[in-house]
């Protein structure tokens, strides 16, 4: 029972807020009710570190295989620590949103924020496909008419509605995958995952993650924010790269021809988004580069075989990014918490992510690896380049939010630690060292490089018609053209006006004066059309 409770209490204070706002706007209730429910849920999750695995059936179907079986959670070491992470960052926005009371943080983002959390919580903890493609199904729907109620232009508006038509394709090839390991072994929880299945789960967690194919959602966002929109933006990260981790081993070596393409699209994508990161001025606007470059090398350790590997670069992703984006505003004499937590994705032996190099390097230097260890030390540079690039400051910040806010971040830094002690068998180790060694050479001599040309690092300002501008800009302009379905999606947007427009015209004829008598065509033809299947 108690593995449900953060989710009741998360639900709980979300309907509360919103009630609250509805009836008698106070932001001080309803912050305290937001961060008080948070913290409970942090605990409890942390208490469960000690139960795992932990496991729940929400309800008992029968006849079971008419269901694909019944809705259930489970905590193990798989999904503990993506728990850990969403529910700290879900404190963290609330804590540092202290901090930000006059920007974009309302009781209304609040109780957004906690219903997606609980709701991702449900995805990331599902025992069985069941309960997973419900939870995505659910969380995609309330992302998709949050984002649709605000105040945006049309072109934006349809960039929604095609983030969430690749998000429904990742539904559809999620139950594509369900069927396939159906047919092999019968029901089975994700735990057994079989593996002629396996590759197309992976398909379906890659189309979520924007890197099978290079799908980069809300690039284009016309006000990205720091609190709630981190958080919405993330959230949804979370439970995908949960199912990554419960891949078996033999994901791809069972077909192998799916290796090579697969090895291809995933290197390239995570090159192009840590590029893309480094070259960005802003860190909200390079956001979803982020994502991209570090689900990349997740995804890269499953196709190589360590699926668990997969959980360091993922725990890098929601945490070490999260402090970044948070960190608003930006106190000169809070920076030295965002060094800290660079140590979250340094990858150097005995820190959080060093495990994470067996899934990328343990067979060995290749093409695709080198590429990978090159996005890894470009990641880096940005992340560092981020940290000095801010020139915002806070003024006039009341006295309990100048205590509150830091604590919102220093929770991410532990949070990280914790997990990089005892997130999962095996996580505190020295990995494969030389490749976090190499990473950190190319980081150094990067920047004793920028130093020497007189620049101040990390700062990387190429002039606009430089040789080198030119070539970094058109090989990141192959690489996405030659990764992304662009195309796709604007012929999917050509069809449904098409269609749009078909019905329309339908509605109007029928409408029309002669619509009675068109309606009693199409009457006849049906009846027809029936009888003529009846008879033969």
């Amino acid at each position: 029972m108690l593995i449900i409770l953060p989710i009741i209490f998360l639900f709980i204070a979300a309907l509360v807020i919103t009630i609250i706002n509805q009836t008698k706007p106070n932001i001080a209730i309803t912050w305290l009710i937001g961060a008080g429910s948070c913290f409970v849920s942090w605990l409890i999750v942390i208490i469960l570190r000690l139960y795992l695995p932990s496991a729940l059936f929400l309800i008992k179907w029968e006849p079971e295989p008419l269901f694909f079986g019944s809705p259930m959670l489970i905590l193990d070491y798989q999904s503990w620590p993506y728990a850990l992470c969403l529910i700290t960052l879900t404190l963290a926005v609330i804590l540092t949103d202290s901090a930000r009371t006059r920007l974009d943080s309302s009781p209304r983002t609040w109780a957004t924020s906690m219903a997606i959390t609980a709701i991702n919580l449900l995805a990331l903890m599902a025992g069985n496909p069941l309960t997973m493609v419900l939870a995505w199904t659910f969380v995609d729907l309330i992302e998709l008419i949050y984002n649709l109620s605000g105040q945006h232009s049309g072109k934006f508006n349809k960039r929604i509605v095609l983030s969430y038509s690749v998000r429904l394709l990742s539904v559809i090839m999620f139950i594509w995958a369900t069927m396939v390991g159906w047919l092999e072994s019968g029901p089975f929880d994700l735990n057994h995952i079989p593996a002629r299945a396996a590759v197309y789960f992976l398909i379906a967690a890659g189309l979520r993650l924007g890197v099978l194919p290079l799908n980069l959602a809300f690039l284009n966002e016309p006000s990205p924010k720091r609190g709630a929109g981190s958080l919405l933006r993330l959230a949804p990260v979370a439970s995908s790269l949960s199912l990554l981790a419960y891949l078996p081993k033999n994901t791809i070596s069972i077909r192998p021809y799916w290796s090579l393409p697969l090895q291809a699209m995933t290197a390239l994508a995570a090159l192009y988004g840590a590029g893309m990161w480094v070259a960005k001025q802003d860190d909200t606007e390079g956001r979803p580069y982020w994502i991209v470059a570090l689900a990349s090398l997740s995804i890269a350790c499953v196709i190589n075989g360590q699926p668990a590997s997969s959980r360091a670069w993922g725990v890098a992703l929601l945490l070490t990014g999260s402090l970044l984006f948070l960190f608003s505003p930006r106190i000169r004499r809070m920076r030295f918490l965002l060094f800290l937590g660079l140590l979250g994705i340094l990858a150097i032996p005995f820190t959080p992510a060093a495990s994470g190099w067996q899934g990328l390097i343990s067979q060995g230097l290749n093409l695709w690896s080198v590429l990978l260890i090159l996005s890894h030390a470009l990641l880096i540079l940005g992340y560092m380049r981020h940290i000095f690039s801010a020139r915002e400051a806070a003024t006039g910040l009341d006295a309990w939010a100048k205590i509150v806010y830091p604590l919102g971040l220093i929770i991410i830094i532990q949070a990280d630690i914790a997990i990089g002690l005892i997130g999962w068998p095996g996580v505190l180790t020295h990995g494969f060292w030389w490749g976090g060694l190499i990473s950190s050479l190319v980081v150094t001599i990067v920047t004793i490089l920028v130093w020497r040309l007189g620049l101040t690092p990390p700062y990387i300002n190429l002039p606009e018609e430089g040789a080198i501008r030119k070539i970094i800009g058109k090989s990141l302009w192959i690489i996405k053209k030659t990764l992304s379905l662009e195309w796709a999606y604007k012929l999917f947007w050509s069809a449904y006006q098409l269609l749009g427009q078909l019905i329309f015209g339908l509605v109007t004829i029928l409408e029309g004066d002669g619509g009675i008598l068109w309606a009693l065509l199409l009457l006849v033809l049906l009846i027809s059309l029936i009888t003529s299947l009846g008879v033969s």
